[in-house]
């Protein structure tokens, strides 16, 4: 199945939005952010959503979000807008959220070890929780930049060891860090799936056959992947494109 996930529709009112990504989609993944924090949703979801024909997944909050932070009250802070997530997705019956590992500070450059000590505490109670309230939590993978951890699959696995999350491949991202090959070794872990395209130089979020992923390959070597495949989108209306080439693409494939 395939979904849009996308801050842009965080700017727009719930009601809109849900409308506007009902016309051409079967899923969406919620950015919980901006005028989409889902505390301030939950009433408008619950009402609204049983009029439409959708499935629903969830991304954490990202911005100004640093569940690595090593500042105790930053990272605290952090970790609660997580397990509030969790526990609203949990009230508005959504089972799958998608959460960002913790990035670098300036002085966490100077001392990784801090920074991934103090990721792997967040994501253990952030398992703990979702554990309770019957959610799958996917850990992603990042893209290539200077701040960026679990760019690669063994880092993403050290984040993961402990617990029962599982991973959001970003074939994107992982464009990005030249290293998609690599996270077949680790395909059976993916609960959720990101699709964008770029040139391999940033995270651009292009529309899917504007950059260089091939993504008949990497899709197909990726079966059985079974799961969602969510286009990250900059906006709705070019997110169609890929909409239509991604379906392209699986159609292929099977």
């Amino acid at each position: 199945m395939i979904a849009i996930s996308s801050p842009h529709l965080s700017r727009w009112d719930f009601p809109y939005a849900l409308g506007r990504v009902a016309e051409h989609y079967q899923a969406w993944e919620i950015v919980a952010e901006g005028k989409h924090f889902l505390r301030d949703i939950h009433t408008d979801f619950l009402k609204l959503s049983p009029s439409y024909d959708l499935e629903y997944s969830i991304h954490a909050p990202l911005s100004d979000v640093n569940i690595g932070a090593i500042n105790p009250r930053m990272r605290a802070a952090a970790l609660n807008e997580v397990l509030e997530t969790l526990d609203m997705a949990h009230r508005m019956g959504i089972d799958l959220m998608t959460v960002h590992p913790g990035f670098m500070s300036p002085l966490t450059v100077l001392d990784r070890d801090t920074a991934i000590q103090a990721t792997k505490g967040s994501l253990k109670a952030i398992d703990a929780r979702a554990k309770d309230l019957g959610i799958r939590v996917a850990l992603e993978n990042m893209p290539e930049m200077p701040v960026s951890m679990a760019k690669a699959p063994e880092e993403l696995l050290l984040f993961l060891d402990g617990t029962d999350l599982g991973v959001c491949f970003d074939i994107g991202h992982a464009n990005t860090v030249g290293n998609i090959s690599d996270f077949l070794n680790i395909k059976d872990r993916f609960i959720n799936m990101h699709v964008h395209d770029n040139v391999g130089d940033r995270d651009r979020h292009m529309v899917i056959g504007e950059g260089n992923i091939d993504f008949r390959r990497w899709l197909g070597a990726l079966r059985p992947y079974r799961g969602r495949y969510v286009i990250e989108a900059r906006e709705l209306e070019r997110s169609l494109v890929s909409r239509d080439r991604l379906q392209s693409v699986l159609t292929s494939l099977d």
